[in-house]
C-alpha cells in the first residue's frame, strides 16, 4: 500500500493524476485516517496514565482538567 500511495501523491503533486487514480488516492487517504483514528482510540482506552495532552477524545480531555488518570 505505501508504494502505491507514494506513487499517487507522486502523480498529484505533478498535476498528471487522472480520475481513476484521484478516486484510489481518497481510499487509501481515507482508510489510513480511519486507522489512526482507531488506534489513537485505543491507546487512549488503554494506557494514558496520566492523560497524554492532545488527546482528541472526552475522556481523556475529561481527565487533563481534572489531572486525573484517563482509565479507571
Amino acid at each position: 500500500m505505501a508504494t502505491e500511495l507514494d506513487h499517487l501523491v507522486d502523480r498529484a503533486t505533478r498535476n498528471v493524476l487522472l480520475p481513476a487514480e484521484a478516486d484510489r488516492l481518497r481510499e487509501l487517504v481515507g482508510h489510513l485516517v480511519a486507522a489512526q483514528c482507531t488506534d489513537q482510540l485505543a491507546v487512549c482506552n488503554t494506557h494514558h496514565q496520566p492523560p497524554v495532552a492532545g488527546c482528541p477524545y472526552p475522556r481523556c480531555q475529561a481527565a487533563r482538567a481534572t489531572q486525573r488518570a484517563a482509565t479507571a
